[in-house]
């Protein structure tokens, strides 16, 4: 048995395009590599476990043809309402509480083109602020087996690494209203460190902090793919706060 394409690309990123049209088994079969960061392959009397720990990232249209729109005067979809229904939950409830992030990206406008606060960054602005955060997380985690917020175990955070209390009730209140499951608890809790690792890297938190609720807010807005407050987005256009 050779390793197949989620094993050659651990601990890099494998992206799914048009994700809705692949077969439910083949995206059923992304649970357990999303979980354990390893995936194990039975045939007959052989059996292999392989390295499959990397960065998953899925993306689609909106619908079949592609043309659906949230504004009803640009919407150009001939899908039935049916046909969008089922293209869309083609993502069983168990894969889609392993996804941490969700996004939902809509075409620019034309005033939107004009916004001085719309400067996109660079590569290497980006690449220098993750390099930054990513070593902020190695720092922490230098006395354990692992390097990263989202492989850190849930039991572990709790202890080592907790939320204040106001932060841990807001996550408590989602979980207890079903809004989370116990799972989505601990991946909000693994992405709350992770946005402030990247807002300290931007020299907007200070270094000795850890999350509280507007960490835990933006990252329960990440996950569900609900709209991020104007007092996140500024700051990231701003050039003085990328500079500091």
């Amino acid at each position: 048995m050779s390793p197949g394409e989620l094993s050659r690309t651990h601990l890099g990123v494998l992206f799914l395009d048009e994700f809705p049209l692949f077969r439910l088994d083949v995206l059923e079969a992304l649970r357990q590599p999303l979980e354990g960061g390893d995936i194990t392959i039975a045939r007959r009397e052989e059996m292999v476990t392989l390295p499959a720990r990397g960065m998953l990232v899925l993306a689609s249209n909106p619908c079949p043809c592609g043309e659906y729109r949230s504004v009803a005067g640009a919407n150009r979809c001939t899908c039935r309402e049916q046909v969008r229904r089922a293209y869309r939950d083609r993502l069983s409830g168990p894969l889609v509480d392993r996804i941490d992030i969700t996004r939902q990206v809509e075409a620019l406008r034309p005033h939107e083109r004009a916004d001085p606060l719309a400067r996109p960054e660079s590569t290497a602005e980006v690449a220098r602020r993750v390099a930054l955060a990513r070593h902020r997380q190695a720092r922490r985690y230098a006395e354990e087996g692992w390097r990263l917020n989202a492989h850190a175990p849930g039991s572990r955070l709790q202890e080592r690494w907790p939320l204040p209390a106001p932060a841990r009730a807001l996550v408590e209140t989602r979980l207890y209203d079903g809004a989370l499951t116990a799972r989505g608890a601990v991946r909000v809790h693994r992405l709350a460190w992770t946005v402030l690792d990247l807002a300290v890297a931007r020299g907007l938190a200070d270094a000795d902090t850890t999350p509280g609720v507007a960490e835990v807010d933006i990252a329960l807005r990440l996950r569900t793919g609900a709209p991020l407050p104007a007092e996140v987005l500024e700051p990231m256009a701003r050039p003085e706060a990328v500079a500091r």
